[in-house]
């Protein structure tokens, strides 16, 4: 006869099954994935989808909601209306994940001291890449469009932007994502703090990534990435200052 705390496990261990929307929603996210049904696409009508499926109208639209919400799908309304594949972008996953550091009160600081942490590792991969030279050039083009502006807000969307091409510059796709993700939750306060920063503080960091990139241009990325990481470690020791006790909550709230 099962005890009390052995129901409990078997309840625990009692696997999910999925609904009948999570599946056909799982079916057809799958050949978006692939690559089998392209972004641009117009899915068949519904009566179409529900015989192929063999499933009710409500569930069929159960399963669009959920690719709707994961950006996979996007549903047009009235004539002709329709179903159309669509290319998810960062603000998918930077959407929970700016959920998840409000949740647990995430200080702004130590989003830019993961900043501090992640930025060399870019650097250090470009300075590995036989095309380091030309990789520059293009991030000290960037860079001087950022100098030419005179309107911080516009500063600080071109200094994201600088940093985005250094990770794509970079090669590896998986940190691109996850420090765009990063990125995109804390946009609004990188432009706020972009407003107070004082003169000095915009020559110095002329200075700094000049010096960053004739190091990754030589191929020095240990170099680069030494001196970038002690330069972020300082800017996030001075938003802790600029900002104590600020959570990315404050920052949504002030921003949006």
């Amino acid at each position: 006869m099962p005890t009390a705390d052995n129901a409990g496990a078997s309840s625990r261990d009692r696997l999910h099954v999925p609904k009948t929307a999570e599946i056909v929603a799982g079916t057809i996210r799958t050949q978006i994935v692939r690559g089998e049904i392209p972004p641009g696409t117009t899915l068949p009508s519904e009566s179409e989808l529900m015989g192929q499926f063999g499933v009710s109208r409500s569930s069929l639209r159960e399963a669009f909601r959920i690719l709707e919400s994961e950006q996979l799908l996007v549903i047009r309304r009235g004539y002709p209306g329709g179903a159309r594949v669509t290319h998810p972008d960062i603000t998918v996953a930077s959407r929970h994940l700016s959920i998840l550091m409000q949740v647990d009160g995430v200080l702004l600081s130590d989003v830019f001291q993961a900043r501090a942490l992640i930025e060399p590792v870019a650097l250090r991969l470009l300075a590995a890449r036989a095309d380091r030279e030309t990789a520059t050039e293009k991030l000290l083009a960037l860079f001087a469009e950022i100098e030419r502006l005179a309107d911080p807000r516009a500063r600080a969307e071109k200094w994201t932007e600088f940093f985005l091409l250094l990770f794509d510059l970079a090669g590896n796709r998986t940190l691109r994502m996850l420090y765009g993700t990063v990125t995109e939750v804390v946009r609004q306060e990188i432009i706020q703090y972009s407003i107070r920063e004082p003169v000095d503080s915009i020559e110095s960091s002329a200075k700094a990534v000049r010096k960053t990139m004739r190091l990754v241009a030589a191929g020095r990325g240990d170099e680069a990435a030494d001196f970038w990481r002690g330069r972020m470690l300082d800017v996030s020791e001075q938003v802790a200052q600029t900002h104590s006790g600020r959570t990315v909550v404050d920052a949504f709230a002030s921003g949006n």
